[in-house]
C-alpha cells in the first residue's frame, strides 16, 4: 500500500496530568493543545485497561505488551472501538488533529485497483521535534520520528516489544511515551477500520499468501 499526504506530543508538569515527561510540552503544544494530547492518551488507557488513571497507564500497558505484539491476535482491533475514537477525533481541537494527523491518498498496487482515503501523520514540524527530544531519553522514538518525515508507522511490534526488552530506549513511564504510544496503535486501529473495503481486500491477500505459504510446506510423496 502507498500513501501521498493531502493535507502529529509535550509538559513536564501539565494540567491534569499526573504525571511528568522528561520534555517540556510548552516548547511544542499550547494549552488546549496539551489538554486534546492528555485526552488522546486517556482514552486509549480507557479502552484497554479499563481505567484513565495516568499513574496506571506504564504497569497495565507492560501487562498487556505479550498480546499487543502478538499480531495474529489482533488485540488492539478487538480491544480499541472505532466508533468511540471517532467521537474522540470530534471532541479534539482541527488544530490538535492536524498537529499529529493527515488524511492521505492510498491506493492497492495489487489488482482490484482500489484507491481510498486513509489517516497517516502529518508532516507537523512541531510534532516531529517533540518526538525527536523524547527520543534523547527514550533512544526508540529518535529512531522513529524520523519515519514521520514519509508519514509512516514505524516498526508497529517494535514499538511495543521495546518496553519490555529495552526499556530505557522506550519508558512507558513518561507521559510524552504515553501519549506518543497511545496515538501510535489509535493511528494503527484507524488503519484497520476506516475503509471496510480496503480491509477486505487486505485480509482476501492475506488468506491467498497463507494459502500459498501451507501448500509450499505439504511434502511432495510423489
Amino acid at each position: 500500500m502507498k500513501s501521498l499526504p493531502l493535507y502529529f506530543l509535550f509538559l513536564i508538569f501539565g494540567p491534569c496530568l499526573g504525571q511528568s515527561s522528561e520534555v517540556d510540552f510548552k516548547t511544542y503544544f499550547n494549552e488546549n493543545e496539551i489538554k486534546d494530547l492528555n485526552a488522546i492518551a486517556d482514552f486509549f488507557q480507557s479502552e484497554l485497561c479499563g481505567t484513565k488513571e495516568s499513574t496506571e497507564f506504564g504497569e497495565c500497558i507492560k501487562n498487556l505488551v505479550p498480546d499487543i505484539i502478538d499480531l495474529e491476535n489482533n488485540y488492539i482491533e478487538k480491544n480499541i472501538s472505532y466508533r468511540k475514537q471517532k467521537k474522540l477525533y470530534r471532541k479534539i481541537s482541527k488544530n490538535t488533529f492536524q498537529k499529529i494527523w493527515a488524511l492521505c491518498k492510498s491506493w492497492r498496487s495489487k489488482k482490484p485497483k482500489y484507491e481510498y482515503e486513509s489517516l497517516c501523520y502529518s508532516f507537523n514540524p512541531e510534532f516531529k521535534a517533540f518526538v525527536l527530544e523524547l527520543g534523547k531519553t527514550s533512544g526508540y522514538l529518535s529512531r522513529y520520528g524520523e519515519t514521520l518525515e514519509l508519514g509512516g508507522l514505524g516498526n508497529t511490534n517494535f514499538i511495543a516489544s521495546n518496553i519490555i526488552e529495552f526499556p530505557q530506549s522506550m519508558n512507558i513511564e513518561d507521559r510524552g511515551v504515553q501519549i506518543v504510544f497511545a496515538i501510535h496503535y489509535l493511528t494503527q486501529n484507524d488503519h484497520l477500520k476506516r475503509d471496510k473495503k480496503a480491509v477486505r481486500l487486505e485480509n482476501r491477500d492475506m488468506r491467498k499468501l497463507n494459502r500459498k505459504a501451507k501448500k509450499k510446506t505439504v511434502p511432495n510423496n510423489g
